[in-house]
């Protein structure tokens, strides 16, 4: 996304989105190893929830396409608020050193989120039919990311009658930009 970035703020801010993103990567690579996970990234394909990779081959498609608006929402508007939501609601329960990291990473993820819905707020206030088509791409990936929340928290073990809060914490998240 660098690369199509429609000015040089937006490729200076994806460049150090990019340096966050490896060190998130670093550190929970480090966590996992400490918490007796001994291949977490040879594990990944194996372990990874086909909705989520189905949203990053759809992520994969816009930035291909060089399609600014697209991407910019799919990665920092639904992806990062996927993780917000996600990191968040594991901060709850999790052991003091991982919501510590967690706490870390939430406030990169607020950054990142904060970008994307400036850049579209933005472009949206100068192209206001663009709404449209990022309503469509929204009920497309909110599918992906309510089933992957769904998936994981069955995979937990979490009882249904608790499993709404995470997706609720996402779409409330999502919805900040107005595209509902």
């Amino acid at each position: 996304m660098i690369g199509f970035a429609p000015n040089r703020q937006a490729k200076i801010f994806l460049a150090t989105q990019a340096v966050d993103e490896a060190r998130h990567l670093e550190v929970m690579l480090h966590r996992l190893a400490e918490l007796g996970v001994t291949d977490a990234e040879g594990e990944f394909e194996a372990r990874a929830n086909p909705n989520l990779m189905a949203f990053r081959n759809r992520l994969g498609e816009f930035v291909e396409a060089k399609d600014w608006e697209a991407a910019v929402f799919a990665q920092n508007v639904i992806l990062e608020s996927m993780e917000f939501a996600a990191f968040h609601s594991h901060m709850q329960t999790a052991d003091s050193r991982t919501a510590e990291m967690l706490a870390g990473v939430l406030k990169d993820e607020r950054r990142h989120l904060g970008f994307g819905e400036n850049d579209l707020g933005r472009h949206l206030a100068r192209a206001p039919a663009t709404r449209v088509r990022l309503l469509e791409i929204k009920k497309e990936l909110d599918t992906l990311v309510l089933a992957t929340f769904e998936d994981s928290q069955m995979a937990l073990g979490i009882p249904a009658s608790e499993r709404d809060e995470v997706g609720r914490v996402y779409l409330e998240t999502v919805s900040r930009l107005g595209i509902v």
